[in-house]
């Protein structure tokens, strides 16, 4: 017989389930939805850009192309036909000394091998130095300097070869060379630009740019007439070189009567005696030299650099700059803040709501001071306040206003308003004094934009 069981009942046990918002979550949801807030609101808001106060000097752009004004003298020949010439281009002559000929020779034919032994390694140098200048200096969209070297190339030669003819002028003629010499000392330039007889009084900005300039080389003629110029002579070592100025550098330049100044070919410096010029409403700065006129005998522009004396100090951006309006205390309406050179104490009457007078303490922020007053800030006063004398029944009445320059420091992580005194400026920044008592140190933090900051401190909605 088959035994039929009853299936056991299963027993089934409910865990209890808790609930999602418990204290935790709801802590974690409130510092969320706050960080989110404030994050918002830090993306959002308007804020200042800070600028590092550093330590430095103008550093201004005082390179100008200048005008060389010389003392120039255009030599001319008195018979026709071809010219041959034995001095280099930048090379002084002496009254007498033998520069070109007239008429056709074959110097060069009728020079021996023993000629050309006799040349030593100086001669060689200097036709080697011809060449390695060309080279150095040589640009593809300047051909003309292609007919220089060649000239210069063909004098040199000349002029070695023919250095014994040329010692005197009987010499010159007893070798049948027609041989004129100079009739002045000077340096031997063999290129004109009409600009000759230019003096300062006539130069004008459009003479800058180049547009109408232009230069013969007068060694590209190889026949001449009577009359025409065949070289010209630098008389002087006494030159000028002019520079165009606007009118803010003019002004600063007014008091100068002598300049420093760098050859921007070489970087060799020198002091000029110097004066304005003004030419209808333009500015010209005029530089007296005396020295170094041969190296720029052939050239008319000139690229110079002024070396001024510029102030040192802090270096700021302009647009940090702001001008702020403050009251005016006499001292001895203050008691001063033996710890803290930059506060004072003040005795302040105001008059409660029944009308009587009521004396309270103010503790002010000092911004500038002078022998006889302290400047505070507007804020803590209406115009019209008193402030009382200490142990004493005076009583001076605020009214007297004065307006300083400055810049806000943000140090603190807020606007404070900073007295500056600007010793320099150009058109980006300024240099104002360090180490003052209410003004800035170097690596202060302050506001780039001072207009973004109102008169309280506040930034600007």
């Amino acid at each position: 017989m088959a035994i039929i069981r009853k299936p056991e009942k299963k027993k089934v046990v409910k865990l209890h389930q808790h609930s999602i918002l418990n204290i935790g979550t709801i802590t974690f949801g409130i510092v969320f939805v706050y960080l989110l807030i404030y994050l918002v609101m830090y993306l959002t808001n308007d804020r200042i850009t800070a600028y590092e106060v550093t330590a430095g000097s103008l550093s201004g752009n005082y390179r100008y192309t200048a005008i060389a004004l010389k003392s120039e003298e255009l030599i001319t020949c008195s018979e026709a036909g071809p010219i041959h010439y034995y001095v280099r281009e930048g090379s002084k002559v002496g009254v007498g000394s033998g520069v070109y000929s007239i008429g056709a020779i074959d110097l060069a034919g009728s020079t021996t091998e023993e000629d050309l032994a006799e040349l030593d390694d100086s001669s060689y140098n200097s036709l080697r130095s011809i060449a390695s200048t060309f080279a150095g200096n040589y640009s593809p969209i300047s051909y003309q300097d292609v007919y220089n070297f060649k000239a210069d190339a063909q004098t040199a030669m000349i002029e070695l070869l023919s250095k014994n003819i040329l010692d005197s002028t009987e010499q010159g003629v007893s070798a049948g060379l027609n041989l004129i010499p100079s009739a002045e000392a000077g340096i031997v330039v063999y290129s004109t630009d009409g600009m000759e007889d230019l003096n300062a009084e006539e130069i004008t900005l459009d003479m800058y740019s180049r547009k109408n300039y232009s230069r013969e080389n007068l060694r590209m003629k190889e026949t001449v007439s009577a009359g025409d110029v065949v070289y010209k002579l630098i008389t002087s070592e006494e030159w000028s070189l002019v520079i165009p100025l606007d009118k803010q550098t003019a002004m600063e330049l007014a008091d100068s009567n002598m300049v420093r100044f760098r050859f921007m070919e070489d970087g060799s410096a020198f002091n000029a005696d110097f004066s304005i010029i003004q030419n209808g409403s333009d500015y010209f700065g005029k530089l007296d030299i005396s020295n170094s006129v041969i190296r720029f005998a052939g050239d008319r522009f000139v690229e110079i650099e002024l070396l001024l004396n510029r102030q040192s100090g802090l270096k700021i951006p302009n647009t940090a700059i702001a001008e702020k309006v403050f009251y005016r205390i006499p001292k001895e309406y203050v008691t001063e803040n033996e710890q803290t050179e930059n506060e004072i104490t003040l005795r302040k009457e105001t008059y409660d709501t029944d009308g009587s007078a009521v004396v309270r303490i103010v503790t002010a922020t000092v911004y500038d001071k002078t022998d006889t007053d302290y400047y505070v800030d507007t804020s803590l006063f209406e115009e019209g306040d008193y402030v009382l004398m200490k142990d004493s029944s005076k009583r001076y009445q605020i009214s007297d206003t004065k307006t300083l320059t400055g810049v806000y420091n943000i140090n603190k992580g807020y606007p404070i308003f900073r007295e500056i005194t600007i010793l320099d400026e150009n058109e980006e920044y300024c240099i104002v004094e360090s180490n003052s008592a209410y003004g800035l140190a170097q690596y202060d933090q302050i506001a780039l934009d001072a207009s973004a900051v109102r008169d309280d401190g506040t930034l600007e909605e």
